[in-house]
């Protein structure tokens, strides 16, 4: 006679996506999950048998995701929206006096905001890069309240630096001034937070060091934030190569690139993830690859700030790991998926009539395997497999965009958005359920992201070139 079924707290049901490494797809397929965890993965009908769950998601015409994972954000930049839009140069005009203009309140209320829109279309976890002191401690208790995971990175900068641009170079120069003091202090502050974080945070919080760029980090910083790093098992996230003005002083101060210069003092490194990497040559990607670095890429920002593509398909040939960032422009990392396939099929694959430079399943693993490994967390996501952490999101295909799927992740890629999921597990933990998130009052969060709104377009609305269109 067979025995009980096991009693579990989870039974998910539908067309499975393991993106484990035989990458097996499973119809009919169904997750089990207990104790936050994944027991097994298999056809329905046989976890049906075997497994008696407290709850069961999913079902017919669903399909069964890892969670997905945003590899770059800032989270108390969610609000911006349209105050950047098609209005250039606005990295440090929109984008950074929005951060200043936050009290700690107000980056909790944005970071609630990003984290919501994250959860719904299906993101577990996000890769946070914190530019704001003030706002570190809020921003933390805002992952852990609202479930998601992340790695938080922190950390200041210790080098002032100017550059002359063209039109200055009669008469001035590029310089650069560091702060050992200042370097000190930051570094100090950074162990606190990877000491406090490592030993708490229910596994939720993984603490990143937050690198600001060349421009902005002393020689010295780079190289002990790197041993910080490879000490915890983490590593450093670093913006670098995104436009020109920064490639310029690089060569003007050190004769060299950034990523040139990095490799030459011995900064780069497993934990190395760059941010971006928009203008990096051939030779760089042979550095990264070298130093087992990785890239963290978001496609709409090669749009929003006009700078270039990124060379996804160059690099990923030469063995870097690329993951994909949402970096608040568009906080579904479904939709990015697709604007990477066609931005890379426009931009690689119809200029070379290669079909297969990136596919739909090489991004599809850019938002999940592949960004578990450039965050150096794929012993526990990234995948479904039996032992890893029940990070799951369910899809609702029963539409005409979703089925049928004759290939479900060409069909995922292609056509779903995070407006199709359905359901999200954090660790075994439902934080969506019905396309709803449960660790948020959705309604006041409206209101309060309102309010916000209204504030940052007192400061941001005039530091516009061109003005936001009037609405009667």
């Amino acid at each position: 006679m067979h025995g009980e079924p096991q009693r579990i707290d989870t039974l998910v049901e539908g067309t499975v996506v393991t993106m484990d490494a035989e990458r097996r797809v499973v119809r009919d397929g169904a997750v089990a999950v207990d104790a936050g965890r994944i027991l097994e993965v298999g056809k329905a009908a046989d976890l049906g048998a075997r497994y008696a769950p407290e709850r069961r998601l999913g079902g017919s015409r669903r399909f069964v995701i890892p969670g997905l994972i945003d590899c770059h954000n800032h989270l108390a930049q969610a609000l911006v929206r349209d105050y950047a839009l098609e209005d250039l140069p606005n990295i440090y005009r929109i984008y950074i006096p929005c951060e200043l203009a936050l009290d700690a309140d107000d980056a909790a209320i944005c970071a609630q905001f990003g984290i919501t829109q994250l959860l719904r279309s299906g993101v577990t976890t996000v890769a946070e890069t914190t530019f704001t002191e003030e706002h570190e401690e809020s921003i933390a208790r805002t992952i852990l309240e609202t479930g998601i995971r992340a790695a938080m990175a922190r950390g200041q900068g210790d080098r002032v630096s100017k550059l002359a641009s063209n039109y200055d170079q009669v008469d001035d120069r590029s310089w650069y001034r560091d702060d050992p003091g200042r370097l000190d202090e930051d570094l100090s502050r950074t162990e606190e937070f990877f000491r406090r974080f490592t030993e708490s945070g229910d596994g939720l919080i993984r603490p990143w060091v937050n690198n600001l760029g060349v421009p902005s980090c002393s020689d010295e910083r780079f190289l002990r934030t790197r041993e910080i790093g490879e000490r915890y098992g983490t590593g450093m996230m670093v913006h670098i190569n995104r436009d020109r003005e920064e490639v310029e002083l690089a060569v003007s101060l050190f004769g060299e690139r950034p990523i040139e210069h990095l490799h030459r003092i011995g900064a780069l490194g497993p934990g190395f993830v760059a941010i971006h990497a928009m203008l990096t040559t051939d030779r760089e990607v042979e550095m990264l690859a070298e130093a087992g670095a990785g890239v963290a890429h978001a496609p709409v920002v090669c749009t929003d700030i006009l700078s270039a593509v990124t060379k996804v398909p160059t690099m990923r040939a030469a063995g870097v790991v690329v993951g994909l960032g949402c970096d608040t422009v568009i906080n579904d990392i479904l939709k990015v998926m697709r604007i990477a396939f066609i931005m890379h099929a426009a931009e690689t694959g119809t200029r070379m009539f290669d079909p297969f430079g990136l596919t739909t399943e090489d991004v599809f693993a850019m938002g999940t395997v592949d960004a578990a490994k450039l965050l150096r967390w794929d012993h526990e996501i990234g995948s479904i497999e039996p032992g890893k952490a029940a990070d799951l999101a369910v899809v609702d295909g029963d539409n005409v965009r979703l089925t049928p799927a004759y290939d479900p992740i060409g069909t995922l890629v292609r056509y779903a958005t995070g407006t199709d999921v359905e359901s999200v597990l954090v660790g075994g933990r439902l934080v969506v359920d019905g396309g709803r998130v449960l660790t948020v009052d959705e309604p006041a969060l409206l209101e309060e992201a309102e309010r916000i709104g209204r504030k940052l377009g007192d400061v941001l609305g005039p530091r516009r070139y061109r003005p936001l269109r009037e609405t009667a």
